[in-house]
């Protein structure tokens, strides 16, 4: 009996535990449109990708204060299979992965079950390409008379800013939206 009720409240347990990635809607208006602004800018800035890429759409907790806070930035890679979203919806013809942040302003890490991601990687389909795992490049110099002068790994590294992510300050009473823009 003690091995019945050990397996059940182990199952219970476990089952409570296990993270999930939700598909939902995104009904705010004044997020929707936002969110359709930041699309449009994300296209300018980089014609040649517009159509590809997936929204990441981080939401802070409510922290008490007047203004809700979110995060938005584009991604053209498949990295948000390392920690996918808690949630995920459809606006604009893009995929918006939606996580949740937490006090510090850190995005909860979710693990989820690997048909869940697969499900995910099919509603994402070809809009993003497979991220590498070695960040950086080869690059070679040249003597005047053709012959290689040095050849070097060099890493990128970011610097952090880009005309493709931005803060969303939403006023809860007035529904004013204020843009923090990276630099």
């Amino acid at each position: 009996m003690k091995l019945y009720i050990t397996l059940l409240l182990s199952y219970f347990f476990s089952s409570a535990l296990a993270q999930t990635c939700e598909k939902t809607q995104i009904k705010d208006p004044i997020l929707i449109d936002a969110i359709g602004e930041f699309i449009i800018n994300c296209n300018k800035v980089n014609e040649i990708y517009k159509d590809m890429g997936v929204i990441h759409m981080g939401v802070h907790p409510d922290s008490g204060k007047e203004e809700k806070r979110i995060n938005l930035w584009i991604d053209l890679t498949d990295s948000f299979k390392d920690n996918p979203p808690q949630q995920y919806a459809h606006l604009w013809g893009k995929v918006i992965l939606i996580y949740q942040r937490d006090a510090k302003g850190k995005i909860i890490k979710n693990e989820i079950p690997p048909e869940q991601l697969e499900a995910l990687l099919n509603e994402v389909g070809d809009r993003v390409f497979i991220k590498q795992q070695r960040r950086g490049r080869w690059v070679e110099t040249y003597n005047a008379d053709g012959s290689l002068k040095k050849r070097s790994f060099q890493q990128i590294i970011s610097g952090g800013g880009s005309p493709t992510s931005i803060t969303l300050l939403i006023n809860k009473k007035t529904g004013e939206v204020r843009k923090l823009k990276s630099v």
